[in-house]
């Protein structure tokens, strides 16, 4: 604001100096339409500071979903432009070859302004940090409002061992929930909502065996799920081995502050003894082991199923399903499981999906106005406008509730296409799906303000060692296949005692746990 009212001072001499002069500056104004006074929450220059230098040029690469992206001549894009005071240079780039795309863009050296990396931990993304290639940007992010209200837990899972802050979450909410059960079916066989792992047993045995859709057949089942499609981990399934755990991603800390993966532990296989049994009860998906996951969800949607893990958010997809036959359908998302420890699990997000990086060729001075400019996006204008454009024109909103028009999609206005760009925090992500009913999006709220006060972290997240990297998918496939192979019952139970004993003492195993421990200690600064 001060220099602000110097601008006005300066502009209010040069009105007494020559009329011409104050007629043009009058004018300027008049054109930019933009109030004096910023009302969006961010560090955006007002009109008349911005009218006082050129737009500042900055290229993106970024994903979109959707048939196709915007163009350079959208109408939201020269908005922001125009709101911004920057000319805006955009790489979209479809999700399905991205990653690709961001490899090939960072190995050449040429590095956009603002790049959007999907996995911030991949190996070449860890070493061109380490080299220097990306801006640390822990001593601005103070200076930007909007971005410094997000939570330090996000910022904090960005950060390598060195911690260091080479990125800008693209944020989410940290609690996005993992398990969903058949209300009405509950309420229809006079259950309880599952507290322990005993009560979910309980309850699957119950929407298998006993009718609970009251079409008088045996054509329903409790559990349904599919695992990882690369074989490296049980996929819907981890919520049952981290419930018995009680840690986020098998990682943890014992007593004595010492890094563990807990894959050896004895919790592990009283998981998979828990699976097996549930799955000689019948009380699993018989074809859980080859199911997709579109299939394991059109189960639950066809009213087949009744207690799926997923999301908070796709309680609503579920349920929206199942209503178009069962208008009484109501998937519930839980907010924990209690497992042997005694312990309520549920796990913590990162808080983002991906991250933006600025690479280190951009001089200072730019660097302040491309974080200005991300700032703006994190506002609750920037971000409205960047991800459902003009009220009335592309989207109505009734609440906390936007409806696209028919004009946002004919002007590629949508969360899926700058809105991949400008994201706000929203402690509530994982409580919104598309069309989501009013009652269920405040129970969402609900249940996700339950869970921020349970779920755990994994303290393994930004943790680097050669060995792990090189190692860890040809662990994490031994135990996928032995694990499906026990819980089918092609396997002995016993197998897997033999299989922790020896993956305990292998040395690569060894050397990883010894690695990621030294890297756990470096980051905490022990």
């Amino acid at each position: 604001m001060k220099h602000l009212t110097s601008i006005r001072k300066k502009s209010a001499v040069l009105l007494v100096l020559t009329l011409a002069t104050g007629t043009l500056l009058a004018a300027c104004a008049k054109e930019s339409g933009t109030p004096a006074t910023n009302t969006s929450g961010s560090s955006m220059p007002t009109a008349s500071a911005k009218a006082l230098e050129p737009p500042t040029p900055i290229s993106i690469m970024s994903t979109f979903y959707g048939a196709e992206p915007p163009g350079p001549d959208n109408v939201v894009i020269k908005e922001i432009e125009k709101r911004t005071n920057t000319k805006l240079t955009i790489t979209w780039v479809s999700p399905n070859s991205y990653n690709e795309k961001v490899n090939v863009t960072l190995a050449s050296g040429e590095i956009p302004d603002i790049t959007l990396i999907g996995d911030n931990f991949a190996s070449n993304v860890r070493t061109m940090a380490a080299q220097g290639a990306f801006w640390d940007l822990e001593k601005y992010i103070n200076d930007y409002p909007n971005l410094k209200a997000y939570p330090k837990e996000a910022y904090d899972n960005t950060r390598y061992q060195d911690g260091k802050m080479y990125a800008i979450p693209r944020v989410r909410g940290l609690e996005a929930g993992m398990l969903s059960v058949r209300k009405d079916w509950l309420d229809k066989l006079n259950l309880k909502v599952p507290q322990t792992m005993d009560d979910l047993y309980k309850v699957m045995e119950a929407f298998t065996k006993n009718d609970p859709d009251g079409n008088g057949k045996a054509d329903t089942v409790g559990l349904v799920g599919n695992i990882d499609s690369g074989g490296l981990s049980l996929g819907s399934f981890n919520g049952i081995i981290s419930t018995f755990q009680n840690a986020n991603d098998s990682w943890k800390l014992d007593n004595s502050g010492k890094l563990i993966n807990m894959t050896t532990d004895p919790s592990t296989k009283e998981a998979i003894a828990w699976l097996r049994k549930a799955y000689a009860d019948g009380l699993i998906h018989k074809d859980f082991a080859t199911l997709k996951n579109t299939q394991a969800r059109e189960s639950v949607m066809a009213g087949k199923a009744g207690v799926s893990f997923d999301a908070v958010s796709t309680g609503w997809v579920l349920t929206e399903g199942i209503r178009k036959t069962d208008p009484k359908g109501d998937m519930l998302p839980l907010v924990s499981l209690t497992g042997p420890s005694g312990n309520k699990y549920n796990s913590k997000s990162l808080g983002y999906s991906g991250v933006f990086v600025i690479p280190k060729s951009v001089p200072e001075a730019k660097l302040k106005k491309i974080l200005t400019f991300i700032d703006y996006g994190a506002s609750d204008e920037g971000y409205e406008l960047g991800a459902y454009g003009f009220k009335d024109v592309h989207f109505t909103k009734d609440g906390d509730f936007y409806k696209q028009t028919e004009q946002a999609q004919k002007d590629i206005v949508s969360t899926s296409a700058f809105g991949q760009i400008f994201t706000k925090y929203n402690k509530y992500t994982y409580a919104v799906a598309p069309n989501i009913a009013a009652d269920y999006y405040n129970r969402n709220k609900g249940i996700i303000d339950e869970i921020s006060k349970i779920s755990i972290s994994s303290p393994a997240t930004g943790l680097y060692s050669e060995t792990w990297t090189k190692y860890r998918n040809e662990f994490f496939k031994k135990t996928t296949d032995l694990q499906v192979k026990i819980i089918l019952g092609t396997e002995p139970l016993e197998s897997w005692d033999a299989y922790a004993t020896k993956l305990a003492a292998d040395p690569n195993w060894v050397k990883a746990m010894e690695e990621m421990n030294a890297a756990y200690k470096k980051k905490a600064g022990k």
